[in-house]
């Protein structure tokens, strides 16, 4: 896997440079594209994050009756679990997903004291509406994201917050041939292109890679093949993705900047029917590998991911400072295993100091030092060691700081 400069730079500036990253986009409030442009209750996002459960009223004071979800959107952690509590007023509600979601409550009911509870495990963005009502503005969503200052989830601002390494499409893909269960990992890309009109479904009608991962700020670009026919990119459900009316022309373009963590879903409207549909992943580990898998969701724990180029770079530094303590062990333990020196009478000799000289015509000739006494080749080899070190560090430093497109390990 290629090792970005900004994943290298992440890594180098330390847990607190990414934690007060993560505060400042958490405090953002969401784009919820338009959705909320006739709910009268509406004034803003209530941050819940760090409760267990989160309780929305139905049939609150709102949008010239009691038509109202209260609050109309809440921003949660993950795994909370969310309960939507009937006060009996309005008529019959229900709570069920805009679009392809995982809300549904079942027909509507007016029963005070009724019940509907659902557990958020990914992060993104649910939209959800009053059917009975929902051309009265009787419409909410709720925002999974992780941190905030609640004290919850958060992963301890050591890396990109976003949804898991597997996302839950909730059956999004079932019907599209080239989705192979893989979410193509381009979280080390500042521009991503997606073909429109791609082979899958039985002709030309396919994108791909039909499921893609891309960090916060980055522009998506579809590109039309001229194949399949008249093919356009539009959200499923309320997005923010619109390319307008069905085009045919090979090289046409559409494009759009997502700054917004969560997955965005879409599809090719006249050709939806036969499975032409896609979806983009904004946010999650840096270093999750192919998104299907993710190399591991990361999303859990804190401190800071580390891809492998980064750990070849980590080992390299420690094996470094640790080298010298390891070789002066290993010539602690070759001096430790000598045998005793003793005296012509085999009795030990005591190291209390030298022996009185009588006579200076009787003093022993010098005795040469020798293999086992002094051996350089270790010294030489551990010098030899640090320069090959430092002349690997060097050119690892040189191709990911600088080039910033080419991989060490592969």
């Amino acid at each position: 896997m290629a090792l970005s400069r900004r994943q290298f730079v992440g890594a180098a500036a330390g847990t607190a440079a990414l934690a007060a990253t993560g505060t400042a986009t958490a405090q953002e409030e969401p784009d919820y594209g338009g959705w909320f442009d006739d709910v009268s209750n509406y004034d803003g996002t209530v941050d819940q994050r760090g409760q267990d459960t989160v309780t929305i009223t139905v049939g609150a004071q709102g949008n010239n009756g009691a038509f109202a979800f209260d609050p109309p959107a809440v921003m949660v952690s993950p795994g909370t679990e969310v309960v939507w509590e009937w006060n009996g007023e309005g008529g019959g509600h229900n709570v069920v997903s805009d679009g392809d979601g995982p809300l549904d409550s079942g027909d509507p009911v007016s029963e005070a004291g009724t019940t509907y509870s659902h557990t958020f495990e990914s992060e993104g963005m649910f939209k959800y509406v009053c059917v009975p009502h929902e051309a009265l503005g009787m419409k909410g969503a709720v925002v999974v994201r992780s941190g905030g200052s609640g004290g919850g989830d958060s992963d301890g601002g050591g890396q990109q917050q976003g949804p898991p390494a597997n996302p839950d499409y909730g059956g999004w893909f079932d019907d599209v041939s080239n989705y192979d269960g893989t979410t193509v990992d381009r979280t080390d890309a500042d521009s991503v292109e997606i073909s429109v009109g791609a082979q899958g479904n039985n002709g030309a009608f396919a994108f791909d890679p039909p499921a893609v991962r891309v960090t916060p700020g980055t522009e998506v670009t579809w590109t039309w093949t001229g194949e399949g026919g008249g093919h356009n990119v539009v959200s499923d459900g309320d997005g923010p993705l619109d390319s307008g009316d069905p085009v045919s022309e090979a090289g046409t373009t559409y494009s759009y900047t997502f700054e917004e963590m969560g997955v965005y879903k879409y599809v090719c409207v006249p050709h939806e029917s036969l499975g032409m549909k896609g979806a983009v992943v904004v946010g999650g580990p840096l270093d999750g590998g192919s998104g299907g898998s993710g190399g591991g969701s990361g999303q859990e724990g804190g401190g800071i991911e580390l891809s492998g180029p980064q750990w070849l770079l980590s080992g390299s530094v420690l094996l470094a400072f640790f080298s010298p303590l390891l070789f002066a062990f290993a010539m602690r333990r070759r001096q430790s295993g000598r045998p005793p020196q003793t005296s012509e009478g085999g009795e030990l000799r005591r190291a209390t100091g030298p022996e009185p000289v009588e006579e200076a015509a009787e003093t022993e000739p010098a005795v040469e030092l020798g293999h086992d006494e002094y051996d350089p080749k270790g010294t030489a080899a551990l010098v030899a060691f640090y320069f090959v070190l430092i002349g690997l560090l060097w050119v690892f430093m040189y191709f990911v700081e600088f080039l910033g497109r080419v991989s060490i390990i592969g």
